[in-house]
C-alpha cells in the first residue's frame, strides 16, 4: 500500500469512533493507526512543505504542484497491513460511525481479513 493510501486511511481512521469495539479490536485499531503513523505524518510534512512553497513562488496550479512536489514520497510502497479486522468488528465500527456508503464499501474492502 502506498504512503499516500496510509495517508488517507489515517486521517480517516484517526478521528473515528471505537464506541462498539471490543477492548481487544479498539487495541488492534490503536496498534494500526501507530504503525501508519509516521508514513502519514512524513507525506502531510512533505505536502505542507510543497503548499507553502507554491505559495512563496506564487504557482497558479498549487494542487498540481503539490502532487508533482510529493509523487516520490507519496507513490513509495509501504509493508503496512492493514487488514486487521473481522467483518462483525468492521460492521461494529462502521455502525460507530456517521460514514457514507461509499465510505464504508472503500474501508471494508481494504481492512476486513479474507
Amino acid at each position: 500500500m502506498t504512503k499516500k493510501r496510509i495517508y488517507e486511511i489515517y486521517r480517516f481512521l484517526a478521528v473515528a469512533s471505537m464506541k462498539r469495539l471490543t477492548d481487544e479490536e479498539k487495541f488492534a485499531l490503536i496498534r494500526l493507526l501507530r504503525q501508519m503513523k509516521p508514513a502519514s505524518k512524513e507525506l502531510g510534512e512533505a505536502i505542507n512543505d510543497a503548499v507553502q512553497q507554491a505559495m512563496t513562488d506564487g504557482v497558479a496550479n498549487i494542487d498540481e504542484f503539490v502532487s508533482k512536489a510529493v509523487a516520490d514520497i507519496a507513490d513509495k510502497e509501504t509493508d503496512i497491513d492493514v487488514r486487521i479486522m473481522t467483518a462483525d468488528a468492521f460492521q461494529r465500527l462502521a455502525l460507530s460511525n456517521d460514514w457514507n456508503f461509499g465510505q464504508i464499501d472503500e474501508l471494508q474492502e481494504i481492512m476486513v481479513k479474507e
